[in-house]
């Protein structure tokens, strides 16, 4: 065979291999990267898929998948700051998709939290606003968004706006309890206590479990001197959960605006037995003993106790000047 027809017989070859062969684009590479850093975080092998992810995203910048993955990882090993680089990027490359702000709020949420300063608290704050506005707009639906909007505004003082999106929430999903819970909390937060009692009261129909909600009725309860309905709210919440002194220092309370000493005392002294450190409940103790004292006009002992419960409670926390006067006294 002529060396020149051979020749070409070779290049026949190698354009038709070439022919065959998938040239992929930028997208698809990043693509590929982007599945294999996916299918390394169900093998929860996080460096191989960061390294996958990051090459993802070098290959296309604009992929927000990749970047909301990689702040996933983040966020599942606590780094927040660099969860919240990555959901930025994300929202960047794709302004229309929902979970990375929705996650990006998230986030900001726990570096305000976690923030030294209240100047760096608030930015986060105000920067998780912001970015919980956005997401609701694309999926007004979604019953956590407008739950944590919520909670965003009431921290902020704005209870107007955090009634708004807590009603949004409640819209959602007319059953939950954590809602009305919040939505009680909110009223509360504005003097308007009988708004308060009536979604309280709304959440316990949908969870009648709920502590802590207690508390929270049996205080709106005091606020409006209704003693008796505080009472069984503070009880229900002690039989709700055994462990908790802050009902019993409640319903040591209680006791004691009704002048019913020995149970205040049983009830202060049941708090400390279950929260030793408890600065208030060594407080009420300490005021059930001084009354007492001063009802008797001759029991030292009395006084003793209770300048001794006071002292404790000072000790465990200083900032009571109006109790630090008391037993100067």
């Amino acid at each position: 065979m002529p060396m020149r027809y051979a020749w070409l017989t070779l290049t026949g070859m190698m354009l038709s291999l070439l022919v065959g062969c998938e040239i992929l684009s930028p997208t698809d590479a990043a693509i590929n990267h982007y599945v294999a850093g996916k299918m390394a975080m169900d093998r929860r092998d996080y460096e191989a898929a960061l390294a996958e992810l990051a090459k993802a995203v070098r290959t296309d910048p604009d992929l927000s998948l990749a970047h909301a993955a990689i702040g996933d990882i983040h966020r599942k090993r606590g780094d927040n700051r660099q969860a919240a680089n990555a959901y930025e990027h994300a929202c960047d490359a794709n302004p229309y998709a929902f979970r990375p702000h929705y996650n990006l709020g998230v986030t900001y949420k726990f570096l305000s939290n976690a923030a030294r300063t209240a100047k760096s608290a608030g930015d986060y704050l105000r920067k998780a606003v912001q970015v919980y506005l956005r997401a609701v707009m694309l999926k007004p639906e979604d019953f956590d968004t407008n739950l944590n909007l919520s909670a965003c505004y009431f921290q902020m003082g704005k209870y107007d706006l955090a009634e708004k999106y807590c009603k949004s929430a409640i819209k959602v999903d007319p059953k939950n309890p954590f809602a009305y819970s919040n939505l009680g909390t909110i009223y509360d937060a504005q003097n308007r206590h009988y708004d308060a009692i009536r979604a309280y009261k709304d959440s316990l129909e949908f969870d009648v479990h709920q502590p802590m909600l207690l508390l929270n009725l049996g205080t709106t309860y005091i606020r409006l001197g209704r003693l008796k309905e505080a009472l069984h709210a503070f009880d229900l919440a002690a039989r709700e959960d055994p462990n908790c002194s802050a009902a019993w220092e409640q319903i040591g309370a209680c006791y004691f605006y009704q002048k019913k000493w020995d149970e205040a005392l049983k009830a202060y002294q049941r708090a400390i037995s279950l929260a030793g450190r408890s600065a208030p409940a060594w407080r009420g103790l300490g005021v059930v003993y001084m009354t007492q004292f001063v009802i008797s006009g001759k029991n030292s002992t009395l006084r003793n106790q209770a300048l001794s419960a006071w002292n404790r409670s000072l000790e465990l926390d200083s900032n009571q000047p109006d109790l630090f006067r008391l037993v100067q006294k």
